[in-house]
């Protein structure tokens, strides 16, 4: 009976293995604004708020975990744009081979022989860090410095992606061997820019410019570990997207009160303008009416007293009321 048992669960098993279809989570990027390393959180602000939220959020979720893989050997290298060059210097294929250009004996010797064209992929790919190199080394003879290894790293993650490439028009598999190769790369070559970003600030800016490099500080996972990643990344996109919406319902809200109270105020200005002139109005026909009756006088103009009587009959009052100034010396 327990033969009988295993018997049954091993098959079960590979019958189920072979009816189950193959699901490659991984996709290949073609878009270039995919290497923005905000795209997706900037797609997901942008979704609309109907009742497809959270479907079209899950999906981008897996959209983003399906370009992860490639977008991490080909963004920072600006690999998905440049399908043709992959970020490599064009080469003189008729020019000497990198190890046979300082020696005058090849100057009788056939034209093309030693020629680049005529070499093996090493040689493209030693030419092509000698002249990457070239670009960020302190001097000639510079063969350790971060600016050297980090010029030598991106010419072989370049050289390797291009190989990658050409491959994967044969065949529809990546090449495993490769691509892991590059990956490690990738992750030393990041590790060398964070010492140089730290050493020596003006140096590394000149060695991202001349080569190229996309260099961006990796963000600190949103979810906790004990959470499924993508409920928490889609948690963390939810939140932002409320604060986003209630920041934008804020501005709004305030430049609508702006406006508001700005007609209001015009309106309110016009209104006292128009009781102003009302009141004055009440008030001349008021006091019409009492100069009709004789309880008051209408005064036109101001009155000014005759300044000449004024001051004579000042004089005549000094000279009448005259007195002396007291002497305080008797």
């Amino acid at each position: 009976m327990h033969s009988v048992s295993r018997h049954g669960l091993h098959t079960t098993a590979v019958v189920a293995r072979g009816r189950t279809t193959f699901f490659n989570i991984h996709k290949k990027v073609t878009d270039p604004t995919k290497q923005d390393p905000d795209y997706f959180e900037k797609a997901a602000r942008s979704l609309p708020l109907d009742e497809n939220y959270i479907d079209a959020l899950g999906k981008l979720y897996y959209e983003k975990i399906g370009s992860e893989r490639d977008l991490g050997l080909k963004a920072a290298d600006n690999l998905v744009a440049d399908r043709v060059k992959f970020g490599l210097p064009e080469l003189n294929l008729s020019a000497p081979r990198h190890q046979y250009r300082a020696l005058d004996v090849l100057k009788d010797a056939p034209e093309n022989y030693f020629s680049i064209g005529f070499g093996t992929r090493r040689d493209l790919s030693n030419e092509w860090k000698a002249q990457l190199i070239g670009r960020v080394n302190q001097h000639s003879l510079d063969s350790s410095s971060l600016e050297t290894k980090i010029a030598w790293m991106t010419a072989l993650i370049r050289h390797w992606s291009l190989l990658v490439d050409d491959i994967s028009k044969e065949t529809p598999k990546k090449p495993t061997w490769l691509t892991h190769r590059i990956w490690l790369v990738i992750n030393a070559r990041r590790k060398f820019l964070r010492l140089l970003r730290e050493r020596n600030t003006e140096a590394f800016e000149r060695v991202i410019k001349e080569l190229k490099i996309s260099y961006h500080v990796q963000k600190q996972p949103e979810h906790v570990k004990t959470r499924k990643v993508a409920e928490a990344w889609a948690e963390a996109q939810l939140r932002a997207r409320v604060e986003q919406e209630k920041e934008r319902r804020l501005e709004e809200l305030h430049q609508s009160y702006i406006s508001e109270r700005r007609e209001k105020s015009e309106e309110m200005e016009k209104r006292k303008q128009e009781l102003r002139k009302e009141h004055q109005e009440v008030h001349q026909r008021l006091h019409g009416l009492l100069v009709l009756e004789g309880k008051a006088t209408d005064i036109v103009g101001q009155y000014r007293p005759p300044l000449v009587g004024s001051l004579s009959e000042a004089v005549m009052h000094s000279a009448l009321f005259y007195h002396p100034k007291p002497n305080m010396d008797m």
